[in-house]
Formats: structure tokens, C-alpha cells, sequence
């Protein structure tokens, strides 16, 4: 069962919201988003980004330099206030910066909206801060769960006239098994020392 989230039309538009979370919620500037994304499109879209300025290509900062900044932060700025499309290309690079940044959820989101389960892949060596911060995400998530299917078997019994929790609880469960999967690489790629078995999960 495909799954999405109806509060964004678009693709694009969940991407750019997320940028508004970010921006939001850890004080993250469209300037510093916008060096991120520089740096890993060019590394990731060679061939796409041939034409726009590479900020790290730059050995100096001089009048060159603060003009290219400058045209970049301005064609980010125009992608993130849905003044111009985005191209296709854009979104992994974009998805991957918000990431660095501290987002968590929007490669998720997107999976989603493919009929995927997206789960949070390590990065070599994640410091214990990550590792608390996943199972964080395990408690947090089958937490959900135990409270949506408790209201669910409050009459001790679970049929049609729970369709309107089912919804929001197969949500639930998604994201739960995704934190636990999230957890599983985690321990696989640290403890284990082995390359984390990491699947897509078709709906």
C-alpha cells in the first residue's frame, strides 16, 4: 500500500518545508543550507552541476568568489521559496544536505511517497550520541504504537469500527520498524563490524 504525506502536493514542496522546519527548528540559515547543498551536488551530479559555481573550487576569496556565493545563495533561495521548479536531479543532493544539517525525517517522507520504507542509514563510526539517539527513536516510535493500538483494543476488539486509528497506526508501526532497523545497522556496522544489510521495504 502506497503511502504519503497529504500535506505537501508535491515532491518539491517537501523539500522545501523541510528546509522551513530546519530553518525553524535548529536556526539553520538558507546561506549554510546552501553551501551544503553546493558541495554535495557537485560531488554527487558531476554532469548536472557542470555549469554552476563549485564553491570549494575556489582558492581565494576575492570578487569572483563573493559573486559566485552570492549567484548561488540566489538560485537556492529561489528553489526554496518554490519560485523555480525544482529539477529532478536536485533532490537527492537537497535531501542528503538536510540531513547534515539534522534533518531526520524527509528521506523517510520521500520514501514514502514511492510506496517505500525509508530507514536511516550510519555513518561509519557514529559516535554514542547517535547510538542514544536511536534508540531514542525505537522507544519514541514503538511507543506510538502501544498507544494507538491500545485505543484500538479498548473494547477488546479489533474490527471495522477501528478504520479510523487504522491509518495513522500503520504509520506508527512503519516508522517503528524502521527505528529498529535503523538500530539494527547501527549495531551490525559498529559492534559487528559488518556493512548493514539495508533494504527498502515495499508497501
Amino acid at each position: 500500500m502506497p503511502m504519503s504525506d497529504l500535506r505537501h502536493p508535491s515532491r518539491d514542496a517537501l523539500l522545501r518545508d523541510a528546509l522551513g522546519q530546519l530553518r525553524e527548528q535548529r536556526g539553520v540559515s538558507v546561506e549554510k543550507f546552501a553551501r551544503t547543498l553546493n558541495a554535495i551536488a557537485h560531488a554527487t551530479c558531476p554532469a548536472k552541476t557542470a555549469d554552476l559555481p563549485c564553491l570549494d573550487s575556489f582558492t581565494t576569496i576575492d570578487e569572483q568568489y563573493d559573486h559566485a556565493v552570492m549567484s548561488w545563495n540566489k538560485r537556492v533561495q529561489r528553489w526554496a521559496t518554490g519560485a523555480v521548479e525544482f529539477p529532478a536531479w536536485l533532490e537527492e543532493p537537497w535531501a542528503t544536505a538536510l540531513e547534515e544539517l539534522g534533518d531526520e525525517e524527509t528521506r523517510i517522507a520521500l520514501a514514502r511517497r514511492h510506496g517505500f520504507m525509508g530507514v536511516r542509514r550510519p555513518a561509519v563510526g557514529d559516535a554514542p550520541a547517535c547510538a542514544f539517539a536511536a534508540l531514542g527513536s525505537v522507544g519514541r516510535e514503538t511507543g506510538d504504537v502501544m498507544g494507538i493500538v491500545s485505543e484500538m483494543l479498548q473494547d477488546g476488539v479489533l474490527d471495522e469500527r477501528d478504520r479510523k486509528y487504522g491509518e495513522q497506526a500503520l504509520t506508527d508501526i512503519d516508522d517503528a520498524v524502521a527505528a529498529l532497523m535503523s538500530m539494527r545497522a547501527l549495531i551490525e556496522q559498529n559492534v559487528m563490524r559488518k556493512k548493514p544489510d539495508l533494504k527498502a521495504v515495499s508497501q
